[in-house]
């Protein structure tokens, strides 16, 4: 089995999927690691947090009439910047032919894989407290982050199952990158993760930056956005699953920009 996992979209799906094809060949599935903005309609896209210039409705209505398809079934965690008020009001599920959102967390049997996932990003406010504080009305950005509680759903789901690949939007902590040669990046919850779930990959986004570690036995792949990238390697990770169950990353032409093999 092969798959594909691309960085951030932000609204580009044909340029998405026109990477896919080129760079990682037929797959079986694709996985977006987030902040896809699969925006349906141009109602869904006024949900979108961020700055007005910055909001579109992209090409996705195409996909969502089924004008235009994806070379394999896209499944997709949310960012920080998605249509949340949409997303939530639908839950997890077949979000448009061919598209399925995985929901806020949890794990699911995908092509064979076990995939944990966590949707979102990290807040103090709303990312720690055992009973986060309401989402405040018209505050588009509150929707983006994680609570305690999406989180201990994904480890009581996960509790005693092997995990292949764990799908986050921010990066764990702890990683040897520092962005633009400063501070750390990287949220503490997430690593969390990483260390007690031990999946054979963790794909994350967010950063727009290419990068790879080992973490004890995961292989920790981030991918840049698909505007972004500068090699193939940067926005498009290939996993293939030998018969053993044994998940790897497969090398394509020219390196992302920054790899660590600690």
């Amino acid at each position: 089995m092969r798959f594909a996992v691309i960085g951030d979209i932000h609204a580009d799906f044909t340029l998405a999927d026109a990477m896919v094809r080129r760079h990682a060949g037929p797959v079986d599935v694709i996985f977006s690691v987030g902040d896809a903005e699969p925006n349906r309609d141009e109602a869904e896209s006024l949900g979108v947090a961020g700055p007005a210039k910055y909001r579109k409705v992209g090409d996705f209505p195409r996909f969502a009439a089924g004008l235009q398809a994806m070379s394999a079934p896209l499944y997709f965690i949310g960012g920080n910047h998605e249509p949340w008020p949409a997303l939530d009001a639908h839950g997890p599920g077949e979000w448009a032919p061919g598209f399925h959102f995985l929901g806020r967390s949890g794990v699911a049997e995908i092509a064979g894989l076990r995939v944990a996932f966590l949707s979102g990003i990290y807040s103090r406010h709303f990312s720690e407290p055992d009973e986060p504080p309401a989402v405040t009305p018209g505050r588009l950005k509150e929707y983006g982050y994680f609570t305690g509680p999406h989180v201990e759903h994904l480890l009581e789901a996960a509790r005693g199952r092997r995990i292949d690949l764990l799908i986050t939007h921010d990066w764990p902590a702890g990683l040897a990158y520092r962005h633009r040669g400063g501070a750390p990046v990287g949220c503490r919850r997430i690593r969390m993760l990483t260390d007690t779930l031990r999946p054979q990959v963790h794909a994350c986004g967010h950063m727009h930056v290419p990068y790879r570690e080992r973490v004890g036995t995961t292989d920790v792949v981030c991918l840049s956005q698909v505007r972004h990238g500068t090699s193939p390697a940067d926005t498009v990770a290939v996993l293939e699953l030998a018969p053993g169950g044994t998940l790897r990353e497969v090398s394509l032409a020219g390196p992302a920009s920054g790899r660590s093999p600690a």
